[in-house]
């Protein structure tokens, strides 16, 4: 910064992460086949071992409630500072007020929130059909079908990556890092 022969504005150009490539390396095996099959599994037996419904109404509340709380933090910690999650390549010289900051989170996190209470309705709904129904072990099949649909959009999600790289050849994700970005 006190190199008088740098260009201006030098000092506030973005500057290459150290962490770069463990973060790359990180991502390439977070989007493998054995990471995909073990999220379906744990899908799975989540789904099939973990019937929310059953739970006293305050655990129940309190699962949805922190759910949306982690997602406001989120929204909040992402809203706050984007150059630090690679949204944008420009240092911020001021922070954002605090109600430009709160009215997102607090939107995701009644969202997430909402979404979480939603997705035990269904889960109880589906219970009962396949119980009315006379399925033995409802909540097996449940998660094998959930494990299913996991793996399906594994498969959806690379197939998609896949014709990405392909329409655009010799993108490298935007910042020389293979697979950054993309």
């Amino acid at each position: 910064m006190d190199d008088p022969t740098a260009a201006p504005g030098a000092h506030l150009r973005p500057q290459p992460r150290a962490d770069s490539r463990l973060n790359s390396l990180l991502d390439s095996r977070l989007d493998s086949w054995p990471a995909h099959l073990a999220t379906a599994a744990a899908t799975g037996l989540v789904t099939t071992l973990m019937p929310v419904q059953r739970w006293s109404r305050g655990a129940r509340w309190t699962m949805h409630g922190g759910t949306g709380v982690l997602a406001a933090a989120g929204t909040a910690l992402v809203v706050r500072h984007p150059e630090r999650f690679g949204i944008t390549d420009r240092p911020r010289t001021s922070h954002p007020q605090a109600l430009a900051v709160a009215a997102p989170a607090v939107v995701v996190g009644v969202a997430v929130a909402g979404a979480s209470r939603g997705g035990q309705a269904v889960d109880a709904w589906a219970e009962r059909r396949l119980v009315a129904r006379g399925v033995r072990r409802p909540r097996l099949w449940m998660g094998l079908g959930a494990a299913g649909l996991s793996l399906a959009m594994s498969v959806g999600d690379r197939r998609r990556a896949a014709r990405q790289a392909q329409a655009s050849p010799g993108s490298d994700g935007g910042d020389g890092e293979p697979g950054a970005g993309g």
